[in-house]
């Protein structure tokens, strides 16, 4: 497979999974420490979504860095500085007010890192591998967040969350590493159009309906995180063990590894235009009867399925949005695309957060699954109704 040849891919990828592993390390950590300590979803869901709010602004502010400076030196630059960031909130005596601010400051750092990443992917692949990169490089996420999360309840409670953010500060060190070692250097792009602001790249995406689409699909985040963000509520609802906790957050990676193993090998790139709007649609059913199970092992099954079709979704939206944007856009529009996502998901989390304050957890996923696929029509009709082949053509042009 020409994709395992690529030494530059495999660095890419390997660099995001040690990344992934060492933030749901983090994120099981501090969601266990708050609920044990307030039992209240509200909190624990706000403490969760402090790991995603602040990248929306990171992203609309620094995304264009991804196509003013080298996009290899800007990656490896972001990773060093959280891996600071993540080792100072380690230190013992740290009060939780300003571990809350450090995660936020992180979280900030996300989005010109996810520009400058997935930018630097569509460097390394040609069009025609795009699709199967970003496939392998999801399931390597999604495989990371399956370790993250499954170790994370173990290390939370048999050592403390100082443990946890040590070994994300590892993470985050060796992936600058792996990346500055063996990745390319190449030149920033600045064209005139780079030197646009933010709200021309905005101007721009939303001109097409195809590319508007694609961006309004990450809305759905807020709606699909539930599930993790939910899941020590939903767990102490049940009158579970504690560990079901880490194991109810990998459900969605063991799922997502497997499903996009299959999806790359079945699905090319030249059908996903066909079936975006299907996978829009379909991470929210999973969850519609998640309040009527009292079986744990149902609980990882609908969370699975719904976290497998998430992850696919994923990677038809990024492929698909790559090919509709010139290079000299592409680090701003995949940095916006990825920040709106993040910070759909910060939202979402606090928001489930709050009403399974008051109906409880069950039913507020499947609540927040439903208003979710109400909402999912959205970008679903507005691709229907695009004019796709000319908006591919246009950006193939430009770039």
């Amino acid at each position: 497979m020409a994709l395992s040849r690529n030494r530059e891919f495999r660095a890419i990828a390997v660099a995001e999974a040690l990344s992934v592993i060492g933030d749901q390390l983090s994120r099981v950590a501090l969601a266990l420490l708050v609920f044990e300590r307030t039992r209240s979803a509200g909190l624990s869901g706000l403490t969760y979504a402090l790991t995603y709010l602040p990248t929306v602004a990171g992203g609309f502010l620094l995304s264009s860095l991804a196509d003013r400076r080298p996009r290899r030196e800007l990656s490896v630059a972001i990773d060093a500085m959280r891996a600071a960031i993540v080792l100072t909130m380690a230190l013992p005596g740290m009060p939780f007010a300003v571990l809350c601010c450090l995660v936020a400051a992180s979280s900030f750092l996300s989005g010109p890192y996810t520009a400058a990443r997935l930018a630097l992917l569509r460097d390394v692949l040609p069009q025609e591998q795009y699709g199967a990169g970003m496939a392998v490089r999801q399931s390597l996420s999604q495989g990371g967040q399956l370790v993250g999360f499954a170790a994370g309840g173990f290390i939370a409670t048999a050592f403390d969350p100082a443990t946890c953010l040590i070994v994300d500060g590892l993470t985050f060190t060796t992936a600058a590493l792996v990346v500055r070692l063996f990745v390319r250097a190449r030149p920033a792009t600045t064209t005139e159009r780079a030197r646009g602001g933010t709200a021309s790249t905005i101007a721009f995406i939303w001109q097409s309906p195809a590319r508007r689409a694609i961006l309004l699909s990450t809305v759905t985040g807020v709606f699909l995180t539930a599930p993790k963000a939910l899941a020590a509520p939903l767990v102490f609802d049940m009158g579970l063990h504690g560990g079901w906790t880490g194991i109810f957050m990998a459900s969605e990676g063991i799922f997502a590894v497997v499903a996009l193993a299959f999806f790359a090998r079945l699905v090319k790139a030249d059908r996903y235009p066909r079936i975006f709007p299907i996978v829009c649609l379909a991470p929210c059913v999973p969850l519609l009867l998640v309040f009527t199970i009292g079986n744990p092992f149902l609980i990882v099954l609908a969370f699975g399925l719904s976290g497998a079709l998430w992850a696919v979704l994923t990677v038809v939206a990024a492929s698909s949005f790559a090919d509709l944007l010139p290079n000299e856009q592409r680090g701003r529009g995949m940095g916006i695309a990825g920040s709106m996502n993040a910070t759909a998901q910060g939202v979402g989390a606090f928001l489930a957060g709050v009403l399974a304050d008051r109906i409880g957890a069950a039913s507020s996923i499947s609540l927040v699954g439903l208003t979710g696929l109400l909402v999912a029509l959205i970008p679903a009709l507005l691709w229907l109704s695009a004019p796709l082949p000319d908006d591919r053509a246009e950006a193939v042009t430009v770039s």
